[in-house]
């Protein structure tokens, strides 16, 4: 039978089913009252839209036409009050106007779903249709009706499920429909069909929770689910394993599900070990009747690592394939297919998805795991859906907290207006481990012998800093407040320190006393390992080390591997791909001893099953930002108490653990509760933007909203924010949102980094642009080599790739150039580690690439880098003093600016300026650490993607060494005095000499960035004028143009001077973009 020949044949039971129930029921006497009856109608002209939607025009028009004069088909909604007799008349004249064939299978077609759950059925043995046949949720939801999904070819779709009866015949089982997969590129979980208007919450209460609940059941009558109790499981989920069955979770899944039926939002909190980011989003997949067949479950996880283990693993505990039912969705990797139901994505996605559906009407159930650690996209699609359930948008969703503290009182008040005064209480599920032991650093140095060096030691001589020391360094009086805080502490369970006290010698109170906040102690850590390597206090298992960042892992890595010890070292952190991600759950070879070595994304997000010692370094790294000076620090920070609880819960998951924190445990107590919100530590200006984009509204409204988030960041950093985005013109100056606004917050990058992407494109450069782009959205490829001590004298890492550029952007592409290569030849992880170099940061950089490239190819780019038919991740090496050189560092410098700084000759090396006179020095591990200048004053610039505070300056972390044509072409405002050879741009001043390069200046600026626009308006990259970029290439490679005298002034030109005398500067000001309204006016 051809797919079109079912989609009639299912047309036709349905429409053949629901009449002769309808009939039934009337014939009986039993009429519904006029509110169950538009209930019920409702749904059924729900069912028939889905089954004739993508059908010919005929077809649709036969189904609409006996609904005329008496009901909205199309609209779903009555003209006019309908009776039960007048329904009937209409669905006779459908059942005249689409008869069942005479050999048809009047079964396969089911009953409209009825306002209630379905009873069971009491014999036929007929399998009931799968997830694609249920219709509308029971009451108890209190949900809309459930539709079917269109599905793949002609016009097919599942009929929906009706009850059974003993009479009838067996059913044939309905193939299952699903969501399908985002197609073109686009996002995510695309909505299959437009969504219905929301219905009416119940006037008489069949939305409750109330166990005597009636409605009206076509086919049963008026049916109390006292008497009759719906299924609590799809007929098509597979069954539950053994292993999940024994999660604390599943214990409390009738409480979980009856929660999320009754609220819109359910917080939900679990101990460690309770299987709640597991089986939580299965349950809700799996619960009958809520989540509607044309609506996916996503389950969101605050790292792209986690996201892609869940689905895995729950994928496996179902016996399905990964992409099948279950899937992942991560920046750039897709793993889903038309029949996913449940999808694990990173919170971005999510808040990504919401620029084309801003109501999510894909998703039936938005699970947010994780949101304890309160990172900024997590508190910003809380603080969105907020606002949307507020303003009555959205009413299908289902919003599920979970949280693996016991905070979770905190996220139900923050919803209690959208859950009402009738919200169900938190879930708290407990979880279920094996006894753990806690143990400090008192207790490591006891094991090891281990005492820290004294960095003061010998500097005292006979002054105060050596008085009263012992021979070790420590201060007597130290030692004995050391010995009376232990003795005072109780933080150990069942190790009281009245009783510890004495059992420690004087060299561990000497550590004690020396014991340094925020210090890695790699040391211990190394002989720890060794320790438990070989006595084994716990017995056979591996071991997770939480270190504070990349650099210590190195470190640590390296210390173990030199060891020549049976071990299997892992590292784990956010940069993996998912390959590499497989080998920290994996059991080591015979004869090894898995060490695990990660950063906090150990914390919760990933569970390493067979890990009995976890050593807590005690230190974590956290980046807070300045709003007043615009700068980020890097600082490392003790861990707080929320840190060490959840670093202790990732032991004794299989057998009993023990944990060691490398702090004193008298130390605890003096520990933050949690961590800062990364809302009030972390710059706006992305947040600012995505707000613009899916929000709307002005500069104030934006801060107003923003204040009710979990943690409303500063209007100090807001009004940054916002001055940052004018000066890249991604706002106009009053504040409205530009077509290249719109167009970067469309890119999954950081706005500086997209705005250099869709410029670089323009250029005709957009291959070595992605590669730069990839790199500063990861991190940096250089690193240690586990080889580096075996031979000191070669040459590698960036002194090896740093071909003169005096770039760090081009020496990261050409690093990345020769590893493509070596890889090609099969070489590339040796390449990697003979040239100190991360093969998990590259593997994602050529992922990356080849989707920014890809990205722009679909924007209509034309460049000569893809006119060929390799493999859009490869990019040739940039030659120094090239077309692609030069246009390359355009791009760096009118996307990353105002991120510029001015080199001043020194008497050993360049003084670097910022605009603001600050003066900033270039990161230790730069390429441009030791750059000497070769030209004047004002003629040599770097351009800079970002900066830290690092010690006394600030420090330019990845810079490229431009000139003054470059600096002058991409200011965003200028104005020239030829007779008094004065020039202004943005906030600088200096002396010019006249010359023909003036004249061409200005017309490249009147040029360069309306064209731009135009191409941003047009959605067409191509349209940028090929010829305009060679000219531009043409006076970009002039000699530097003298800028005597250079100064950074107050005031930029561009606010210092207004009125008439502004038709002087040089500048373009981006209007408000109205595209998307003036696109709704031409079709209309």
């Amino acid at each position: 039978m051809s797919d079109q020949s079912k989609a009639m044949l299912a047309v036709c039971s349905y429409v053949t089913k629901v009449a002769s129930e309808v009939r039934d029921r009337l014939e009986a006497g039993k009429v519904p009252n006029p509110d169950q009856l538009s209930k019920y109608v409702q749904q059924v002209v729900d069912q028939l839209q889905k089954l004739v939607k993508g059908a010919p025009r005929n077809i649709q028009d036969k189904m609409a036409g006996p609904f005329h004069g008496f009901y909205d088909f199309w609209g779903n909604k009555t003209n006019k009050p309908l009776s039960a007799q007048s329904f009937l008349g209409i669905l006779e004249d459908l059942e005249d106007a689409f008869p069942m064939p005479a050999n048809g299978n009047g079964d396969e077609g089911t009953a409209a779903p009825a306002p209630a759950a379905s009873a069971k059925g009491k014999g036929g043995g007929g399998a009931p249709a799968p997830t694609s046949g249920k219709g509308a949720p029971a009451p108890a939801s209190g949900k809309g009706t459930t539709q079917a999904a269109a599905g793949g070819k002609g016009y097919s779709s599942a009929p929906a499920q009706a009850p059974k009866e003993v009479e009838r015949p067996p059913k044939v089982e309905a193939p299952a429909v699903r969501p399908a997969a985002a197609q073109g590129g686009q996002a995510l979980f695309e909505a299959k069909r437009r969504p219905a208007p929301a219905a009416a919450p119940p006037a008489d209460g069949l939305g409750s929770m109330r166990a005597d609940a009636a409605a009206f059941v076509p086919g049963q009558g008026f049916v109390s689910e006292k008497s009759e109790v719906p299924k609590s499981r799809r007929a098509a989920a597979p069954a539950m394993s053994e292993a999940s069955k024994r999660m604390p979770t599943y214990e409390k899944k009738d409480w979980i599900i009856a929660g999320i039926r009754h609220n819109i939002v359910t917080v939900i909190s679990g101990d460690t070990g309770c299987g709640k980011s597991t089986l939580i989003p299965q349950l809700v997949c799996d619960a009958e009747n809520l989540v509607a067949d044309d609506k996916v479950v996503v389950c969101t996880q605050p790292r792209r690592v986690a996201a892609i283990t869940l689905a895995e693993y729950v994928a496996r505990d179902r016996g399905q394939e990964l992409g099948d039912e279950v899937g992942y969705q991560i920046r750039f990797i897709n793993k889903f297919c038309e029949s996913t139901r449940l999808i694990y994505a990173t919170t971005a996605i999510v808040l990504r998805r919401l620029h084309s559906e801003p109501t999510l009407d894909s998703i039936g159930c938005l699970i947010i795991d994780e949101v304890h650690e309160r990172d900024v996209y997590t508190d910003f699609l809380l603080l969105l859906l907020k606002e949307a359930m507020l303003n009555g948008r959205m009413p299908h969703l289902k919003v599920v907290l979970m949280s693996a503290t016991l905070k979770a009182d905190d996220f139900a008040n923050y919803f209690n207006k959208v859950n009402g005064q009738t919200a169900l209480k938190p879930v708290h599920i407990p979880g279920r481990m094996y006894a753990v032991e806690d143990y400090y650093w008192e207790d490591a140095c006891e094991w090891i012998g281990f005492c820290p060096p004294d960095k003061g030691a010998g500097k005292g001589g006979k002054g105060k800093k050596g008085k009263d020391r012992d021979e070790g360094g420590a201060a007597e009086d130290k030692i004995e407040a050391c010995y009376q805080a232990i003795k005072k502490d109780d933080t150990p369970k069942g190790r009281p320190g009245s009783d510890r006290a004495d059992s420690y010698g004087l060299n561990t109170l000497r550590a004690c006393a020396l014991w340094r906040q925020c210090e890695v102690y790699v040391d211990l850590v190394e002989e720890l390992v060794h320790y438990f390597h070989h006595k084994q206090p716990k017995g056979d298992g591996a071991i997770l080390i939480f270190l504070p960042g990349w650099g210590d892992i190195t470190k640590t890595y390296i210390r173990l591997y030199q060891s020549g010890e049976n071990y299997k070292l892992i590292t784990l952190h956010s940069l993996m791909t998912p390959e590499q991600q497989h080998e920290a759950f994996e059991k080591p070879p015979e004869g090894f001893r898995k060490i695990v070595l990660s950063t906090n994304i150990a914390e919760a997000s990933v569970t390493i099953d067979d890990v009995v010692y976890v050593i807590d370094t005690g230190v974590r790294k956290e980046r807070t930002y300045d709003a007043g000076t615009g700068i980020s620090a890097l600082d490392a920070k003790m861990v707080t108490k929320a840190n060490a609880i959840q670093r202790r819960g990732r032991a004794g998951r299989c057998q009993e653990g023990l944990v060691v924190h490398l702090f004193p445990s008298y130390k605890f107590n003096d520990f933050d509760q949690f961590p800062l919100p990364q809302m009030l530590s972390s710059s706006m200006e992305e947040v600012v933007l995505q707000s613009k984009v899916i929000h709307g509204g002005s500069n104030s409204e934006i801060s107003s909203m923003l204040t009710n988030s979990m943690a409303a960041p500063q209007p100090q950093a807001v009004q940054a924010a916002v001055k940052l985005l004018k000066d890249m013109n991604c706002l106009t100056r009053a504040g409205e949102l530009t077509v290249l606004g719109r167009a970067v917050a469309t890119i999954p990058v950081q706005p500086n980094v997209a705005k250099f992407l869709l410029i670089a494109a323009a250029f005709r450069c957009i291959k070595p642009a992605a590669c730069i782009a990839a790199f500063l959205s990861i991190k940096s490829p250089f690193q240690q080599s586990v080889n580096e001590s075996k031979d000191k004298g070669k040459v590698t890492g960036k002194d090896y790739f740093n071909k003169g550029f005096a770039s760090d952007h081009l020496t990261m592409i050409q690093a990345y150039v020769e590893w493509r290569r070596e890889t090609l030849r099969g070489k590339g992880d040796d390449f990697c580690d003979e040239q100190g170099l991360s093969p998990e940061t590259l593997d994602m950089a050529f992922m990356m690439v080849q989707q920014f490239v890809s990205f722009m190819v679909d924007a209509g780019y034309d460049g000569e880098d893809v006119s060929g038919e390799g493999d859009l991740g490869e990019v040739d090496p940039v030659k120094k003093g090239s077309d692609v050189d030069a246009l390359l560092k355009a791009a760096m410098v009118a996307g990353f600016a105002p991120n510029l700084c001015v080199l001043y000759r020194g008497n050993r090396s360049p003084y670097w300026y910022l605009d603001s006179n600050e003066e900033v020095s270039p990161f230790r591990g730069s390429a441009n650490a030791d750059y000497q200048m070769g030209g004047a004053d004002g003629e040599e610039w770097m351009v800079f993607s970002d900066s830290m505070k690092m010690g006394r300056f600030n420090s330019i972390m990845d810079s490229s060494l431009v000139f003054s044509p470059f600096v002058l072409l991409f200011a965003n405002a200028l104005l020239i005095k030829e007779k008094e050879g004065e020039i202004r741009f943005d906030k600088w001043y200096a002396y010019i000499q006249q010359g023909p390069w003036i004249k061409e200046l200005l017309y490249l600026r009147s040029q360069v960035m309306p064209q731009f626009k135009e191409a941003m308006e047009a959605r067409n990259i191509a349209e940028f004028p090929r010829e305009l970029v060679a000219r531009m290439v043409d006076f970009l490679r002039q000699r530097p143009i003298r800028l005597d005298k250079i100064e950074a002034a107050p005031r930029s030109i561009d606010e210092e001077i207004t009125g008439a005398a502004r038709k002087q500067i040089s500048t373009f000001e981006w209007p408000e973009d109205h595209g998307e309204e003036e696109e709704e006016e031409e079709e209309q």
